[in-house]
């Protein structure tokens, strides 16, 4: 005999709170053994869909919607909800807000909010505007929920100009608002309008989130306003913000980027379960500062960690960190140990091998490592070329510069100053006229680092 109705509405009452998919399908299975087809809700469907919706599986909860004998407004909201947190089944999310029509269903503001969530995720402005209209028609458009929404997906497609319409006509704006606000203009390289912003948000007392501190940390490190980066430190501490791990990384790679790898340390060593990303920025830090040896006692200490392993990011800055010594005391070491993660292959791992082969004159190491790599990026290419300019084997370096024109790689100022560094030999002077032909074509003529080896070339020809 089915237990009666209190027991079950206490079943459905747990689905509110589970968050565990292996427990979503025990309860499940339990209301289904405990009730019959004709005593199922809509309330109770919606419930389990729900449930399987926080807890990622939208698959689950397309089931359920689907054996649904009726459904309810409340029904397609819970459904478009979860598939409108991915890029990947947000396209879902919106087929839905057409099946709503279909069954002469009114939408809600919750329905509205989920569409402009999905065209957000898609980065599709013309169906979020669309979507918007329709706000505008059915009369939501002063709820908070969906002018948030509206703001973030204009905010994330890059139109700024609608986005501050949507700003400017929200009545009590809430951290989320100005930071949807703040993140259109730094995702869209409006830096100062996004330090503008962050600044009237303080002035009329709206306290920052983790969030809002780490993208304008991120920006203050772009930008290398290092002293303003150290004030919004200060505001942190002050304001009693427990930095977060997105929020500890920024200041990480601030403090890095600024040189300051002493104040890094601190955040690094504050942080309570440091990720990849700490250990990279922090062991990159060191290296780019000219602290090679903090830099390799820090990756050791990284080796001995069970949960976390070196990935190609890692390899690429200790490898740098090691091209202050001989390649055959760390570097040599270093390269073994990227075979035997397989990250030989690795574009960012080869050009730091390069690189220090380079610097330690070993060419043929240098040569080997380059030619591992099947995808070469311009920096690879550049760096190979100025490794062989270095060492003034100029017949290699133009034979290497040869073969990027050849492979369509889109080179880059650097890489043309390095070829072009090679030519001073009177012997190589329709090499270098070539280049400079090349340069002229794409515009970096113009560039400091190419004028300069253009009249170094000239000087040795025309003394």
């Amino acid at each position: 005999m089915p237990p009666s109705g209190k027991p079950i509405a206490a079943l459905i009452q747990k689905c509110t709170a589970i968050t565990s998919l292996r427990e979503a399908r025990r309860l499940h299975s339990l209301l289904l053994t405990t009730t019959t087809v004709g005593s199922r809700s809509v309330y109770m469907y919606n419930n389990v869909l729900s449930m399987y919706a926080r807890c990622g599986s939208v698959g689950d909860a397309r089931k359920v919607f689907d054996e649904m004998p009726q459904r309810s407004v409340v029904s397609f909201n819970a459904l478009a909800a979860g598939y409108s947190r991915s890029a990947e089944t947000a396209g879902l999310a919106l087929g839905l807000l057409k099946q709503l029509g279909g069954e002469c269903l009114r939408p809600n503001a919750s329905t509205f909010s989920s569409a402009v969530q999905a065209s957000c995720a898609l980065e599709d402005w013309l169906f979020g505007s669309m979507v918007h209209a329709q706000v505008v028609k059915c009369g939501f458009l002063s709820d908070l929920c969906v002018q948030t929404v509206l703001l973030g997906m204009y905010s994330n497609c890059g139109d700024l100009d609608s986005a501050r319409r949507v700003f400017g006509g929200i009545v009590d704006k809430d951290v989320v608002a100005w930071n949807s606000m703040i993140f259109g203009y730094l995702k869209h390289d409006k830096a100062k309008e996004g330090l503008h912003l962050f600044d009237g948000m303080l002035r009329i007392g709206v306290i920052p989130t983790q969030f809002t501190y780490s993208m304008v940390l991120n920006v203050c490190s772009r930008l290398r306003c290092f002293y303003l980066g150290k004030i919004i430190h200060a505001g942190v501490i002050v304001s009693s913000t427990e930095a977060d791990l997105a929020l500890g990384n920024s200041l990480l790679h601030m403090y890095c980027n600024s040189g300051d790898t002493q104040a890094a340390f601190s955040v690094f060593n504050e942080t309570d379960s440091p990720d990849l990303v700490s250990w990279n920025t922090m062991i990159a830090g060191y290296s780019e500062n000219g602290d090679g040896e903090k830099a390799m006692g820090l990756f050791s200490r990284l080796k001995r960690l069970s949960h976390l392993k070196p990935d190609e990011y890692t390899f690429a800055a200790i490898i740098s960190a090691a091209s202050a010594y001989l390649a055959s005391d760390y570097g040599k070491l270093l390269h073994a140990q990227v075979t035997k993660a397989g990250l030989e292959k690795s574009v960012f791992v080869g050009t730091a091998l390069v690189s220090m082969y380079f610097k330690n004159s070993e060419t043929d190491n240098a040569k080997r490592a380059f030619y591992s790599i099947s995808e070469k990026d311009v920096v690879l290419w550049t760096e190979v070329i100025m490794g062989y300019s270095r060492l003034a084997d100029g017949e290699s370096a133009i034979k290497l510069f040869k073969e990027m024109c050849k492979e369509d790689c889109m080179f880059d100022s650097f890489g043309l100053s390095g070829a072009l560094g090679t030519c001073s030999d009177i012997a190589m002077l329709k090499q270098g006229e070539m280049i400079h032909s090349q340069a002229l074509k794409t515009g970096f003529d113009v560039e400091m680092s190419v004028w300069e080896s253009c009249g170094y070339v000239c000087k040795k020809w025309f003394p």
